[in-house]
């Protein structure tokens, strides 16, 4: 549940080890397929020409890296159309229901356990030490490091499941989901204790990949979470029909297993050399501690929210939950795709420019990041907002999700949607307070913000009735607060931070202007469409058609505005994107 730099915190589709699609384990900070520079030769102008040979050589390896660099990018994306083609499978099987809601709230207790002992230690504490040790030619230290955190996890993750399988009951009656029924109660149960057998094998493919990563090997964990989302696929079309939704557990299980299995022979042709040792005193293992805390209390932030979130909901009427966590997946797609790369490719300059002391650089990249983002990430809410039930049917609309189910989950989206500009600043917020070497700060207001959402979510559901709908109000309200108070308090930590920084409140200006007359030009064009397609709401085909031209025109009117408008960050956001790819 989860692809990144050493801090990242996309947020993960709640219940599905997500985000798997874009690998659990945070990749290390110089990039996916970053090239190892020092490896390449090039020719230039103050050194003699390079031999036949030398240019040969050089030429090779930088074919072998654009081969590399396609293949994983490749690996990229269709991991991320197999883990959409994954939950629309499962919509299709079962719709929103009370067996989609016990699946998904029995993710809660292996979320954790996964997320808390390994999730957050690759690549933001491992990594670093690991790839340290190297290139101080300390081998035989960097590879006992390595056997100790992995044995570690293989006995806390086996121990931790098999307290957690006995302890089910209670945690499900009285923590996960108590106001459920009973018949409802004991199927998560049951779904619980056969996902408990997943957190080992993720443990063991985020080492894995972790290693791989930071050996500069990068296929093999690139085509891990593609096994991983075809297990469980596999598991909704061939186990399912015999098993139900206890099929598609153990195509989870399936999943963990192979995302293990499938980088075993990378890590002997990285050399690894793993020992059955278990020393507290091994070399680096307090620094990996150190680095490890913030992660470990921002993990734990966040799966509480997750599983208050489920437990609130375990009241309201069997499918409900299912239809959160749809309507969640939906919102969070264009969070990654702008919000996370732009994180990605703006860390490192600003952890550069803080570490030269150059803070008004810094300010001046994270200003602009933030002009590009909104740019990108207004015109997505007001398209999820508009086209709501038209994105729905297009991708969930199949066997037993029909009309129930697609109400259910559009109206939460369009909740969700007003959150999402939150969401994606907070993103690149964080990144800034990382940048800073600010840890703590971040978190403090994440747990705060948890704490506020827990509260408002039981008030809105239980004092005023509200359904899904009042737990993705209560996320994106409280996500919002968390953005006004994490950028009030950047100001405090970067001189000379505030809205009108660097351009911004003029660009926020230009860019909410051209999503506000994008969105009246969407709900004018909307109902000529629904001539045109008058079975929309019901068709999957015509929903597609009408989704897309929806997109098309409204981003053409988007465009338009923003030109008229001469705002400069079209250009911003391409040149933004251009570098992520050649990080890739």
């Amino acid at each position: 549940m989860g692809a990144q730099s050493d801090e990242s915190k996309e947020p993960r589709l709640p219940g599905r080890f997500d985000d798997l699609d874009a690998p659990i384990i945070e990749a290390p900070q110089t990039g996916l397929i970053e090239a190892p520079a020092d490896q390449l030769s090039f020719p230039n102008t103050q050194h003699p020409a390079p031999s036949t040979r030398e240019a040969s050589s050089a030429l090779g390896a930088g074919r072998r890296l654009a081969v590399n660099t396609a293949i994983v990018s490749g690996a990229f994306i269709l991991s991320r159309v197999l883990g959409l083609l994954r939950e629309a499978i499962i919509a299709g099987r079962f719709g929103t229901t009370g067996q989609t809601d016990a699946y998904a709230t029995a993710f809660g207790v292996p979320d954790t356990l996964f997320l808390i002992i390994v999730g957050g230690a690759v690549g933001s504490a491992f990594i670093p030490v690991f790839t340290s040790l190297m290139r101080q030619d300390k081998e035989r230290a960097a590879w006992n490091l390595a056997s100790t955190l992995i044995n570690a996890s293989v006995v806390l993750l086996s121990l931790g499941g098999i307290i957690m399988g006995f302890a089910a009951p209670a945690l499900v009656a009285w923590v996960i989901a108590p106001d459920m029924p009973p018949d409802r109660q004991s199927l998560v149960v049951d779904l619980t204790r056969i996902l408990l057998l997943s957190p080992l094998f993720l443990g063991l493919g985020g080492w894995a990949m972790g290693i791989l990563n930071a050996r500069q090997h990068f296929l093999l964990p690139a085509f891990a979470p593609v096994a991983y989302n075809l297990a469980i696929i596999a598991g909704a079309l061939f186990l399912a029909p015999y098993m139900g939704i206890y099929g598609v557990a153990w195509g989870v299980v399936l999943g963990a297993l192979l995302h293990f299995g499938v980088q075993l022979p990378g890590l002997r042709r990285a050399g690894m050399n793993y020992r059955l040792r278990l020393n507290l005193h091994d070399e680096g293992l307090s620094e990996v501690g150190k680095l490890l805390l913030p992660r470990i209390a921002g993990q734990s932030a966040f799966q509480a929210n997750i599983i208050a979130m489920r437990a609130i909901g375990s009241a309201l009427a069997a499918g409900r939950i299912a239809a959160f966590n749809y309507a969640y997946l939906l919102m969070i797609l264009p969070h990654g795709v702008f919000a996370l790369s732009l994180a990605t490719v703006t860390f490192p300059t600003m952890a550069a420019q803080y570490a030269e002391g150059n803070l008004d650089a810094m300010r001046g990249t994270l200003a602009r990041a933030i002009r590009v983002l909104l740019f990108l990430i207004l015109p997505s809410a007001v398209g999820l907002f508009v086209l709501r039930t038209e994105i729905v049917t297009t991708v969930f609309r199949f066997g037993r999700f029909g009309d129930t189910s697609t109400v259910l989950v559009a109206s939460t989206l369009s909740y969700f949607a007003f959150g999402l500009v939150a969401y994606a600043v907070v993103e690149v917020l964080t990144r800034a307070f990382y940048a800073l070497h600010d840890t703590a700060t971040p978190v403090v207001v994440s747990v705060a913000t948890v704490l506020l959402n827990i509260g408002l979510a039981i008030t809105l559901v239980n004092a005023f009735g509200w359904d899904q709908e009042g737990l993705a109000l209560s996320l994106a309200t409280t996500t919002t607060l968390e953005m006004v108070l994490l950028w009030f308090l950047l100001g405090r930590k970067l001189p000379g931070w505030r809205l009108s920084s660097d351009g911004l409140l003029v660009s926020v200006a230009k860019s909410a202007t051209a999503a506000g007359v994008m969105s009246i030009a969407l709900f004018l064009i909307l109902p000529i469409f629904h001539t045109v397609l008058p079975m929309a709401d019901k068709d999957k085909f015509q929903a597609a058609l009408l989704a897309l031209g929806g997109i098309v025109a409204g981003g053409a009117v988007y465009l338009a505005v923003a030109l008229t408008l001469r705002s400069g960050e079209l250009s911003d956001a391409s040149n933004l994107f251009l570098r992520r790819f050649k990080r890739k």
